[in-house]
């Protein structure tokens, strides 16, 4: 498994300078760490989880000496992988170029929605294809923004507030639960994934 993972990033070294580079120009821009870093989170896994989807790709990694757990097990742990790296680099950015320490808070924040967002992205891909994350992702944002402009105008406000009130929490308990809960359903969407790849035909 280790190796499936070594190739991830040998394949991938290129998409991994290239989004290193855009990350430090967005730290040095100003952008709030938090939702860079779940961007910057999401579009490295899914990036790399596209490039393995051609059929050629697939029936390569399935003529080697791995079961196919294991190479969906490989890419949750790149996912992990990356998510635990990208979160190091903004808080090496934040600390090195604006002298600011990332409070813990806006760290399991960011983290966690990343992994609850790819604990729904990755099986959804594994049972249709990435591409048509792009198509649910376009009617997701047109029924947000019907949402917005026909029954809560002032939704971006609420989100705002919400956001701004839960990161500002300072007790640990909230945290707790929500790091538990959102581990949990990615656990669960780790199996369901194993369970989609086992059943697919190339």
């Amino acid at each position: 498994m280790l190796q499936l993972i070594r190739k991830d990033f040998m394949l991938h070294r290129n998409i991994l300078v290239i989004l290193l580079g855009v990350l430090i120009i967005y730290l040095v821009l100003g952008a709030p760490p938090i939702w860079v870093g779940l961007v910057f989170i999401l579009v490295l896994s899914m990036s790399t989880f596209g490039n393995d989807e051609k059929t050629t790709i697939n029936l390569f990694l399935n003529s080697l000496p791995f079961t196919r757990k294991e190479i969906v097990s490989s890419k949750y742990l790149s996912v992990l992988i990356y998510t635990v790296a990208i979160t190091i680099l903004l808080f090496l950015g934040s600390l090195l170029i604006h002298g600011r320490i990332m409070e813990w808070q806006g760290i399991v924040f960011m983290t966690m929605l990343s992994l609850l967002s790819l604990s729904f992205m990755l099986p959804f891909a594994y049972r249709f294809a990435s591409k048509y994350l792009m198509i649910a992702s376009l009617v997701l944002f047109a029924a947000y923004f019907a949402v917005v402009n026909v029954f809560i105008p002032n939704l971006n406000d609420i989100i705002r507030e919400s956001v701004g009130t839960l990161v500002s929490l300072e007790s640990t308990a909230p945290y707790l639960i929500v790091c538990v809960a959102v581990l949990a359903i990615f656990a669960l969407s780790w199996v369901l994934s194993i369970r989609i790849y086992e059943k697919k035909v190339f």
